[in-house]
């Protein structure tokens, strides 16, 4: 495969216990969804953090401590040792910051950020201490530094809004974090797996290797005014992106029977209809759009990279009866988790018609964790029966 080092893949656990964690958080969401609607009280800054913090931040640590030797080649040392007190950091210091959340207690919120911040500054700058001198010679590398520039931008932001509470502070948090760290990342990863893993064409090369200084750039300007037109910078860049990665993924020479394309297009529709409601304003109805795109994406890539890394593993010790990818985690059940998402995406705007209609798009949410932490500790005993 194009661009990848397979002699330098990381221990399989660190990616397993982070998608796991991740799996759990995604399940907990959901009955804090129920909790918070028995009590009939949005609580955003708790879901939001959940989501973004325990589900994505977590998951792309534990991708980019797979991705960054493979794909970079920035190999760490004792890689092991080091991403497992990261992530003996990152947990504890989430936990309390949703705590505070939760009993809405400043103290513990500030002890938690505090917290929060060191971690995510020591993992951060340890990934950019082995990315950083590495020739970016492909645009995934280009957009991981990229993307972590903007996760140690955003995460310093939204320390000092909790601190200060100047709006300013909280627009440059939401949107680094959103569209810089989230948003970036994601498209980093497509720009080297939707090629490979799907057989399609390459992205085009002008919007592979400019689309995050773009970014930057769109992200500067929207710090200038609340106006639509401050926002369509970032609103035109990540719709061209999403009808690019749409017209490759049905332009895909791979038509086995699989769900992770699936996934991928759901997403790019969630990121159009993110992009619209961010444009015009609806703040909450964008945060939800935007919530279900990169839930999309992590889902159907952990549902990917999960069997794959149990067959590669299991193959490198040389195991001849190792089992394929389709044995580890059979497409039927990648298409229940499929299915149950899309009720989800699709039942999510009956909440806006009635508060007691949200029941169903959360049942949606809770069967959608429950079998994908199914699926993903199904790949984890697979490694650890034949290894």
């Amino acid at each position: 495969m194009r661009g990848l080092s397979v002699h330098q893949a990381p221990p399989f656990l660190i990616v397993a216990l982070h998608f796991l964690t991740a799996c759990i958080f995604w399940l907990i969401s959901s009955f804090l969804e129920l909790y918070l609607l028995f009590r009939k009280e949005l609580n955003l800054p708790l879901l939001v953090h959940t989501y973004l913090l325990g589900f994505a931040l977590i998951t792309m640590f534990g991708a980019l401590f797979q991705m960054l030797p493979v794909v970079a080649g920035a190999v760490i040392k004792d890689p092991l040792k080091k991403a497992l007190l990261s992530y003996l950091l990152l947990l504890p210091s989430v936990l309390l910051f949703l705590v505070g959340f939760l009993k809405k207690d400043r103290s513990i919120l500030h002890f938690g950020a505090t917290a929060l911040l060191i971690s995510i500054l020591l993992t951060s700058s340890l990934m950019m201490y082995h990315l950083l001198p590495k020739k970016s010679f492909l645009p995934a590398v280009r957009g991981f530094k990229f993307s972590l520039s903007f996760l140690l931008a955003g995460t310093l932001f939204g320390y000092l809004f909790l601190l200060f509470g100047e709006p300013a502070f909280f627009k440059f948090h939401y949107s680094f974090v959103l569209w810089g760290w989230v948003g970036g990342l994601i498209v980093s990863v497509s720009f080297q797996v939707i090629e490979t893993f799907y057989t399609t064409p390459p992205y085009p090369k002008y919007l592979a290797w400019y689309f995050h200084l773009l970014l930057l750039l769109s992200l500067l300007v929207f710090q200038l005014g609340e106006e639509s037109v401050y926002k369509l910078p970032i609103c035109i860049l990540y719709t061209a992106y999403a009808f690019t990665t749409i017209y490759l993924l049905l332009k895909s020479k791979r038509k086995v029977l699989e769900y992770t394309p699936k996934f991928w297009l759901l997403g790019m529709i969630l990121l159009l209809s993110a992009c619209y409601l961010f444009l015009i304003g609806k703040f909450i109805p964008f945060l939800l759009a935007f919530g279900l795109f990169f839930s999309a994406i992590i889902v159907g890539m952990m549902q990917r990279i999960i069997p794959f890394l149990v067959w590669f593993h299991l193959s490198g010790f040389g195991i001849k009866s190792a089992p394929l990818m389709f044995e580890i985690l059979p497409p039927l059940r990648q298409g229940i988790t499929f299915y149950s998402f899309l009720a989800l995406c699709l039942s999510l705007p009956l909440g806006f018609l009635s508060k007691d209609l949200l029941f169903i798009p959360i049942f949606f949410h809770f069967l959608t964790a429950s079998v994908l932490f199914f699926n993903i500790i199904g790949g984890v005993k697979v490694y650890l029966k034949n290894r």
